[in-house]
């Protein structure tokens, strides 16, 4: 995609910065909620795998069978211990299936997910996305995303939702690979940041941080609202190649798929969490 050269630049930017700022929350739940999934949890148990194992096999396993200092890089916002020890078990050919099989039964995870609750997307809708998103991402740079790299290579679904979710997850990605930068560029470790965002101290238990958790001040969450208009910023950069007419209608269907599969994710099980807690 190339934008109308009579635009003036900053128009260009404009558009391309609301555009990524609006996109995000779609862009997350289509390209996420099936990891936190009832379906994953089923895939893993029938793998002889447990949770943590399956979900860093599956997600990271596209990269081969790397260090497991590599996967604790590229996922950022894990602690050490998990990614290792997760990683560990799933390279295990005693505990775990071969890493080719995990990933690939993650994809399945994808497309169940895509046709349980993007049902009611129509497939021209849903095509139409899907190639947006495909163009948007195969034409961004994927340098600070290696994930976003891999799963952008990977052989592309023919199902029109499965696409949806497919190029989801690799623009999602792509915004994670940022966002980890732009968290270390805003002086957070991930913690922090972590703590300090939407999910604040439930988000870190949820994700095996260990007590006792830093409490954010005023600083601290300047700080993480500015990693966020950073990412904000970087991730617009692959939506600079739109028509105002394309960005709307990209939002118009991000919206319209959203809504459908709206109701799961890390927040809701974060949630739940935290209510059988109560």
């Amino acid at each position: 995609m190339t934008a109308d050269p009579t635009i003036d630049p900053a128009a260009i930017r404009e558009l391309a910065l609301s555009t990524a700022v609006e996109a995000k929350g779609a862009l997350l739940a289509l390209g996420g909620d099936y990891m936190s999934s009832q379906a994953a949890r089923t895939a893993a148990k029938d793998l002889g795998m447990k949770g943590w194992p399956f979900y860093f096999g599956g997600r990271v396993g596209v990269l081969g069978p790397v260090a497991p200092e590599v996967v604790h890089a590229v996922v950022g916002f894990f602690p050490a211990d998990l990614a290792v020890q997760s990683w560990t078990t799933a390279r295990d050919a005693k505990q775990s299936p071969p890493l080719d099989r995990v990933v690939d039964r993650y994809r399945d995870v994808q497309r169940m997910w895509a046709d349980e609750f993007l049902a009611a997307l129509p497939d021209d809708e849903a095509h139409e996305l899907a190639d947006m998103l495909r163009e948007i991402a195969t034409t961004s740079e994927t340098g600070l995303s290696p994930l976003a790299a891999a799963w952008g290579a990977m052989p592309e679904p023919s199902a029109p939702r499965h696409r949806v979710v497919h190029w989801s997850m690799v623009m999602r990605e792509q915004r994670g690979g940022l966002h980890i930068t732009a968290v270390q560029m805003a002086g957070l470790n991930p913690l922090e940041a972590i703590v300090s965002g939407p999910l604040g101290e439930a988000g870190a238990k949820f994700f095996r941080w260990a007590p006792p958790y830093p409490q954010p001040d005023d600083a601290t969450r300047l700080f993480r609202e500015q990693a966020e208009e950073i990412t904000d910023e970087l991730a617009s950069r692959a939506y600079r190649g739109l028509t105002r007419e394309a960005a709307e209608r990209l939002l118009t269907l991000l919206a319209r798929a959203a809504e459908m599969a709206a109701g799961g994710g890390v927040e809701k099980l974060v949630a739940e969490r935290e209510a059988r807690k109560a």
